[in-house]
């Protein structure tokens, strides 16, 4: 075969999923024109009130929406009352009639308790189109998938969109959503992620976004490792605390995260973001994920294990970052 041909063949497949890339793009982009409409046109129900989800919501009464709300403790959706949303004593009633429907909850345990009246709620519904649910908790790639399952048996498409950012991005709008679903399912949620999120990064099917946010998940947990172990060490060493959270925040190695601890550190304030204890579910995912894949990673695993024993040495209920505690003590 002469070598132009040769060539030629062997772009085919880049040739291919670029074309079928870009049919993706229009094709979302369609359903996208078709879902948008005024907020006050559509209503969202928005169940879990905590830490993350209670800004977001907030966001979502603030940009127009007709927003429903529920939290298993009643004083976050009584707050949020007070701002304009209605307060839904149960998640059947949270639920019903809504045309999109955000759970922002701790695990999947909890997650399949607020399940059950969502999808009692539309148990006779045969709408057209049909309610999305869109998850936003962090509850693994099997979970979501199963998830999906019983949403499609129940009447609703299903878009499992874990975010990437903590409290402050969530007041500011700020997140990065990393969504599973349909093309369709994706864009008639857009324009409601779009005000609690900089960007929505639609990784594949449902369970991808789980994935995705596993999988950075992973590099976070690295990342938290490294920088507590080496404040720890450089202490010890003698080296100013101000000075190595100077070096570390400015340095090659800053990220973002690292920047944005570096006051509460200096200030040696754990008063906890992101818990410890959810981090360790994190990195339990993780492990999860590697599992199901057929791959072993032990720095991972070890990892795991250091931020176990910090949890056993009681810091699990303080931020993350408090990690630096069990290092410092060994």
């Amino acid at each position: 075969m002469p070598a132009p041909a040769k060539r030629e063949q062997a772009l085919q497949p880049r040739k291919m999923a670029l074309h079928e890339s870009a049919l993706s793009v229009r094709e979302e982009a369609r359903y996208s024109l078709a879902a948008v409409t005024a907020p006050q046109a559509t209503t969202v129900a928005f169940l879990g009130l905590g830490a993350m989800g209670r800004p977001m919501a907030t966001r979502l009464v603030e940009a127009g929406f007709r927003v429903r709300v529920y939290n298993r403790s009643p004083r976050p959706a009584e707050a949020l009352a007070e701002l304009g949303a209605q307060a839904c004593a149960t998640p059947e009633e949270c639920a019903r009639s809504a045309s999109v429907i955000i759970t922002m909850l701790s695990d999947a345990g909890a997650l399949e308790t607020v399940l059950r009246g969502v999808f009692a709620a539309f148990a006779n519904a045969r709408g057209n189109p049909r309610p999305v649910l869109v998850d936003m908790s962090t509850i693994g790639r099997k979970a979501a998938i199963a998830v999906g399952l019983r949403a499609d048996a129940g009447g609703l498409d299903f878009v499992d969109a874990p975010v990437s950012g903590s409290v402050r991005p969530a007041r500011a709008g700020e997140l990065l959503a990393l969504v599973g679903g349909s093309h369709e399912a994706v864009a008639r949620a857009r324009p409601v992620l779009s005000v609690l999120c900089k960007s929505v990064l639609h990784a594949g099917a449902v369970g991808q976004g789980q994935a995705l946010k596993v999988v950075l998940n992973g590099i976070g947990a690295h990342h938290l490792v490294a920088f507590t172990s080496m404040l720890a060490l450089g202490e010890r060493a003698g080296i100013a605390r101000e000075v190595l959270l100077q070096a570390f925040t400015t340095g090659a190695f800053a990220t973002p995260s690292y920047a944005g601890k570096r006051d509460k550190l200096a200030a040696r304030d754990y008063s906890a973001d992101f818990t410890l204890a959810l981090a360790l579910k994190d990195c339990s995912l993780n492990t999860e994920l590697q599992k199901e894949v057929g791959l072993h990673l032990p720095v991972h695993q070890s990892i795991t294990e250091d931020v176990a024993s910090g949890i056993q040495e009681g810091l699990g209920a303080s931020d993350l970052f408090a990690l630096e505690k069990y290092y410092a003590s060994r």
